[in-house]
């Protein structure tokens, strides 16, 4: 995660291109929470995306997920919402 920041920190496109798919592999409900996070201070779109798609997953199979409380607020109610949604539109 710290190669992921320093890479957009210091606007390395060639190490952030060589890291997101790395993290994106190693996502799991240990890791998902901070990688989110992760993924908004480092401006990695790719990564955001996949994690969101396996926090959708997890919530809708109630997987317990580490460090939630620490997961950004706008991510979870983007979850939360979209995942209900995705609810809804299953049983009618």
């Amino acid at each position: 995660m710290s190669l992921l920041e320093f890479s957009n920190k210091h606007d390395v496109p060639a190490l952030k291109a060589k890291v997101e798919p790395v993290l994106i592999k190693e996502i799991s409900a240990a890791n998902v929470c901070r990688l989110t996070n992760c993924s908004i201070l480092a401006e990695s779109p790719k990564l955001k995306e996949k994690c969101i798609k396996f926090l959708m997953d997890a919530f809708v199979s109630k997987t317990p997920l580490s460090d939630i409380k620490n997961l950004d607020k706008f991510v979870a109610m983007t979850v939360f919402c979209d995942s209900f949604y995705q609810i809804v539109q299953t049983r009618q």
